[in-house]
């Protein structure tokens, strides 16, 4: 009945849901609807709720790239591309969320795993991320996407996720 209510909450507010045709689309709008329940630490009175990706001309980073008129909580979004060597520390001054596609994580996680920054929520596409350390992923089961959350690294974070999100995720490991 929770899952039901979110769904319907990721419809109304994002309207590009309801069209989704492909998986990446459907990741796209999670992406961001997760960030709507999501408290981040306020870090330099930034003016922008920053998405990083390691690609940001195809999938899930173009997705919201071309659609950086969006707002979370009268805040704007923005997109910023991150390149595979630039240190890991300094993302946390700039990225609130940073994706990792599946393709890339086995050459990005071990680089960061001890050092990520606990400001930054890292979102990944399967269990794996979470048992390297990631703290949410969006597991394609199916025809469906599944939200994970580690939720041992999640008590670790700076940030604060509100119940209504942990209410509809499932915990890895249990």
């Amino acid at each position: 009945m929770k899952l039901t209510g979110l769904l319907l909450a990721l419809m109304l507010l994002f309207p590009a849901f309801l069209q989704a045709k492909s998986p990446e689309q459907v990741k796209s709008a999670f992406l961001f609807q997760i960030a709507k329940f999501v408290e981040f630490p306020k870090v330099n009175n930034k003016q922008a709720v920053t998405f990083c990706f390691y690609d940001v001309e195809h999938g899930i980073g173009e997705l919201l790239k071309d659609n950086s008129n969006l707002k979370i909580n009268d805040i704007p979004i923005e997109t910023v591309l991150i390149d595979k060597k630039q240190q890991i520390s300094e993302l946390s001054r700039f990225c609130d969320i940073t994706y990792i596609d599946e393709t890339l994580e086995d050459d990005i996680i071990p680089l960061w795993i001890d050092t990520i920054s606990l400001n930054t929520l890292t979102v990944g596409e399967s269990i794996n991320f979470l048992e390297k350390g990631g703290v949410v992923s969006l597991v394609q089961e199916g025809n469906k996407i599944r939200l994970y959350i580690n939720k041992q690294q999640l008590l670790r974070s700076s940030f604060k996720v509100q119940s209504r999100l942990l209410a509809v995720s499932k915990f890895h490991p249990n």
